[in-house]
């Protein structure tokens, strides 16, 4: 298949691309859950097994939100900034294997951080977890319906500085104001109503239906308002793209 093979050799060429860079962001993406899930038990002192295990998970989703929504972007922008972009935009290739490749590349990226985040937890809490065979859509669904905003941000704001700056703040957006880290009651109403038009919630809320039994869950409904996302939030980009070229 055209698009298939398309989306082979782009994986490919990008994962070669920034192969010197790889190993810096992945450690970087290794920082925060290390950061979140030993540093909230110095600032919680008794912690509870319920709330290290909401920061556990919550932990694991930061580390995808991290790259699909600050990273790739940011590699986006720069991309478009020195006229990598451009050229290959130029080349005769499908935008949408364009797109998947490079959300590909940052689910392999965000993919270490989000074990380890995982079983850092689970060790250093003593946590009861399992393992559900759909916690595999689950992160490659909450990657997707991330990914595709990103690059869509990346491509649609005119400035490098901006692109740096709007995704900062959406990082300090959904780490403190989502239902990421703590239950979505803890939440001011309003913030549990803009966290359902966010995919970040669900993708944690996924996480927590397939490898704990917290309460509160709801892995159908996470699964659906991801893919939707998916779709949306891929097609925006291509449309992104699509005015670019």
């Amino acid at each position: 298949m055209k698009v298939a093979r398309e989306f082979w050799y782009m994986l490919r060429l990008h994962l070669l691309m920034h192969r010197s860079f790889i190993v810096i962001i992945s450690m970087v993406s290794l920082g925060f859950p290390l950061g979140f899930v030993l540093g909230m038990d110095y600032l919680i002192p008794d912690i509870s097994q319920q709330t290290a295990t909401y920061i556990t998970m919550g932990a694991a989703t930061q580390a995808s939100i991290t790259l699909a929504l600050v990273g790739l972007p940011q590699l986006v922008a720069e991309a478009r900034h020195f006229g990598r972009l451009e050229y290959f935009l130029s080349l005769p290739i499908s935008r949408e294997a364009y797109l998947l490749a490079m959300a590909a590349e940052a689910m392999l990226i965000a993919t270490p951080g989000i074990i380890f985040a995982v079983v850092l937890g689970w060790w250093y809490y003593d946590l009861a977890l399992h393992f559900e065979p759909l916690v595999i859509p689950a992160i490659l669904l909450g990657m997707l319906s991330m990914a595709g905003v990103g690059i869509g941000l990346a491509i649609l704001v005119p400035h490098l500085q901006a692109v740096n700056a709007v995704t900062q703040l959406l990082i300090f957006y959904f780490i403190f104001f989502s239902p990421v880290l703590l239950p979505a009651e803890q939440l001011p109403e309003v913030l549990q109503w803009t966290a359902k038009l966010l995919p970040p919630g669900y993708a944690a809320d996924a996480l927590r239906a397939t490898l704990t039994d917290l309460p509160n869950t709801n892995l159908g409904r996470s699964l659906l308002a991801m893919a939707i996302f998916s779709v949306f939030s891929l097609g925006f980009s291509a449309i992104a793209v699509r005015r670019r070229a």
